[in-house]
């Protein structure tokens, strides 16, 4: 079995590959745009395990939310290589991969992000002994209630940039510094393989949470 997963949510893209267990991986450089760098890198991982894309199994992508642009890349690269390969596909909200990554058995999350534009992305998971089931479905909430939404929180995830606006108490465990990864995609993946709900069928689609806005750029 060859397992590719691709995270293109966030500014730090990630590729993973798992080959009977063995696991690769490499994290792109943010600054550069993810669709040069996505099929490169994989190649990359793949020739160091001799293998070719057209020798994968298996393809796992995160769904987001997150960059419009990187989750439009990130999902078409993989439909485009479970195609060529006639490979299996599933979709992973990132946002659950990283609470994955996260937890132990019957723990709690909250993950908020900066979904950037005065908003916040924001989800709470708990970790269960079949998988990480949404408490709090993914969401976008105004920025003037991160207090509020960490109120009876014990475990946080939160965006680095949001530490200066949190005010600390008792009981509350901060995680800053949290991004989605696409080890913790692959991690998901692997599960779902074990449950039976990868699919060759149906079309992966982004979770947006909200309307894309565009930019008018001054002269």
């Amino acid at each position: 079995m060859l397992l590719v997963a691709l995270e293109s949510s966030t500014r730090s893209p990630s590729i993973a590959v798992s080959l009977d267990g063995e696991v690769r991986t490499k994290a792109l450089d943010g600054d550069r745009p993810h669709a040069s760098d996505l099929l490169p890198c994989l190649k990359e991982l793949l020739f160091s395990l001799g293998k070719s894309p057209r020798e994968i199994t298996h393809v796992a992508v995160g769904t987001g939310p997150g960059s419009y642009t990187g989750l439009r890349v990130g999902i078409a690269t993989a439909q485009g290589l479970a195609r060529a390969a006639d490979a299996e596909l599933t979709g992973v909200p990132s946002l659950e991969a990283l609470a994955h990554h996260a937890l132990s058995l019957e723990e709690h999350v909250d993950i908020v992000l900066d979904a950037r534009g005065g908003g916040l992305y924001h989800a709470r998971y708990e970790r269960t002994s079949s998988g990480v089931s949404p408490l709090v479905a993914p969401r976008v909430v105004p920025s003037e209630e991160l207090d509020q939404l960490l109120k009876d929180s014990r475990l946080a995830l939160v965006d680095q940039s949001l530490e200066p606006r949190i005010t600390a108490r008792e009981g509350l465990q901060l995680k800053f510094g949290a991004t989605p990864d696409a080890t913790s995609v692959l991690a998901i993946a692997q599960h779902q393989l074990q449950e039976g709900v990868f699919v060759k069928s149906e079309p992966v689609l982004p979770l947006y949470l909200r309307p894309f806005e565009g930019r008018i750029r001054k002269r």
